[in-house]
């Protein structure tokens, strides 16, 4: 009878241990729903050239006409291409194809990297508010000798797209500008564009910003993030403005293995402190992400609201859907691993989830998540997922 009972919690004892193996169970202060995914764009057939990546998704809330305001536009980068651009009518339930954006402010130039959309929330000089703010990088040459972060503008809710300015111009693959990312200071009437910056021979690359009041006139170049060790690639900057008056910044850290996600935080858009300082990784119980990074701020979730940022891979702790969402519920201070609402594989699919992006709706209960999974060996899809978000007492 005794060896009985031995056995018995033996083997109980065996499975609670099998059983706490599996991914940990968080209980998160909100409820977190996936209502719906769909799909952007998908390729015709496999074709390992043509991969689309570097979604940007916006939804409109500035514009004169409010019908217009709820409308979703997506762009992406598709190589052998130029941006297209998507819109929603029905809230993300289906996609249709507006147009494709093309430079022609640089002659020569082609354009095909890293698109950022942005609605203007305020008149700036001669760009009135609702304007729709089209950032990426064009190259010069097939050898890539010169590069650009160029601005496009819509008034016509992102049916056509006309480049506009040169934000910065430098070398090519190797001393380039890459990557913008265009944020509001409503205090004084600013939008800034953060931007990497490898011209400087001083760092194999660094962050950098220009503000401007009128989109004609830009300021000086300064640093955000220009680390002591020159072979250290801060680069893909994302922002985000919090309820307690904080920015959020993240970015990538190449040349540290994994590519680890670092985050920086400021009260000023213009003030971040010792630029060679670049901040704390972003953790989330133990689990560590690289490259690609994404965040985003909404007020529901408690007093501090909900902080989300997104990446490419694991580093450390894994991951069962391609990569962990970390979601924060005190400013950035600590961070819960979520399941990824768009999950994938990430081998041999080393494009997958390159860039992915967020966006709130101005309620802050719904939040827009583009990526871009695999679709066919080695060809990308752009995908959509619409989640609700509420406090669990509602």
């Amino acid at each position: 009878m005794q060896k009985k009972v031995f056995l018995a919690l033996f083997v109980l004892g065996i499975l609670l241990l099998f059983s706490s193996c599996g991914e940990k169970q968080y209980d998160l202060p909100i409820d977190f729903t996936v209502v719906q995914k769909s799909d952007v764009f998908v390729p015709a057939e496999a074709d390992g050239t043509v991969v689309s990546e570097y979604p940007t998704i916006i939804r409109l809330q500035h514009q004169k006409n409010e019908q217009n305001n709820g409308k979703l536009l997506i762009a992406f980068e598709k190589w052998g291409s130029t941006y297209p651009v998507y819109e929603s009518n029905d809230d993300a339930a289906s996609w249709q194809y507006v147009c494709m954006v093309k430079d022609t402010l640089n002659e020569n130039f082609w354009n095909e990297w890293m698109p950022f959309l942005y609605e203007l929330p305020a008149d700036i000089g001669d760009f009135e508010k609702g304007t729709i703010i089209l950032g990426g990088t064009s190259v010069y040459g097939d050898g890539v000798t010169d590069s650009t972060v160029t601005l496009y503008a819509s008034t016509d809710l992102g049916r056509t797209f006309t480049a506009f300015c040169n934000v910065d111009k430098a070398g090519g693959t190797d001393w380039g500008v890459w990557e913008p990312f265009l944020i509001y200071e409503e205090e004084n009437g600013r939008l800034f564009c953060f931007y990497s910056d490898d011209s400087d021979p001083e760092h194999s690359q660094k962050l950098v910003y220009k503000y401007t009041t009128d989109l004609v006139n830009w300021s000086e170049k300064f640093e955000c993030v220009a680390c002591e060790d020159s072979t250290l690639r801060p680069g893909m900057v994302s922002l985000t403005e919090m309820g307690n008056g904080e920015y959020f910044m993240v970015f990538e850290m190449v040349g540290i293995e994994g590519n680890p996600i670092y985050y920086k935080t400021s009260t000023s858009l213009d003030d971040w402190g010792d630029v060679a300082n670049y901040g704390q990784i972003v953790s989330a119980d133990g689990k560590t992400f690289g490259s690609s990074p994404y965040v985003a701020w909404a007020a529901v979730g408690g007093e501090c609201g909900t902080l989300v940022v997104v990446g490419k891979h694991p580093i450390t702790g894994g991951s069962d859907t391609g990569t962990d969402m970390f979601l924060s519920f005190d400013y950035g201070q600590t961070f819960i691993p979520i399941d990824n609402p768009i999950p994938y594989t990430l081998s041999p699919y080393e494009r997958c989830s390159y860039s992915p992006s967020l966006f709130f709706a101005p309620d802050g209960k719904t939040l827009y998540y583009a990526n871009n999974p695999p679709c066919y060996d080695e060809s990308y899809k752009i995908t959509v997922a619409k989640i609700k978000i509420a406090e669990k007492n509602d």
